[in-house]
């Protein structure tokens, strides 16, 4: 191929890739406005190595649930959490506690109303009733379970909506901080925080009138 040939092609090829249409601009993102919806987004996540498995890898910690409680933690003695309390309880030593005897083993109890329960009420928007209260359940380690315990009553009916709000905000902590659930039992709706080495506990749920 002669090197007039050659030049005719080049000339050829660059007037064909002028003449291409220009592509289009990429739109900006719209501005933000203080009307628009907020979007959600996942925690990361953690793979293994083949893919098959994940976590959040976010690590919590025991200290994210005393910023949670208003600095309750398993494991605390039943005195030291009374002194936490905006409201003590009187007699919170071992032998004046009641038994829990729908657990196994030892467990011993006190409650305290849930409107005189300082920051573990969660600022709470929807009705508890005027019964419903907060119990702390101990064994010889300390501290095993928070059971929030929301009964209906005439000016709060459903505390269907407060239960819910509470479980939200502990639901959130990871497994090996506390293990959350949320269940009812009569007109109760019951939600339990339970330190997540405890054991059998961890399944065992409480029911109205059972003690």
């Amino acid at each position: 191929m002669g090197p007039r040939r050659i030049a005719m092609l080049l000339m050829l090829a660059a007037t064909q890739a002028w003449a291409q249409p220009a592509p289009p601009p990429v739109p900006a993102p719209p501005a933000a406005t203080g009307s628009g919806k907020r979007i959600l987004l996942p925690p990361p996540l953690r793979w293994d190595n083949v893919m098959l498995s994940y976590r959040p890898a976010l690590q919590q910690t025991a200290t994210d649930f005393a910023t949670l409680t208003g600095g309750l933690a398993f494991g605390m003695a039943p005195a030291a959490l009374n002194a936490l309390l905006p409201e003590p309880y009187p007699k919170p030593s071992w032998s004046d506690l009641a038994l829990a005897n729908e657990y196994p083993g030892e467990v011993r109890f006190f409650g305290v109303p849930i409107g005189s329960a300082g920051a573990l009420r969660m600022n709470l928007t929807a009705c508890t009733g005027a019964r419903g209260y907060v119990v702390f359940l101990f064994n010889a380690n300390g501290l095993l379970r928070l059971s929030y315990r929301l009964i209906g009553d005439k000016t709060c009916p459903d505390t269907n909506e407060a239960a819910q709000e509470i479980f939200a905000r502990y639901v959130a902590l990871g497994q090996g901080v506390a293990t959350s659930v949320r269940y009812r039992t009569g007109n109760t709706q019951v939600v339990d925080i339970t330190d997540p080495t405890a054991g059998y506990l961890t399944s065992v749920h409480w029911n109205q009138g059972g003690n």
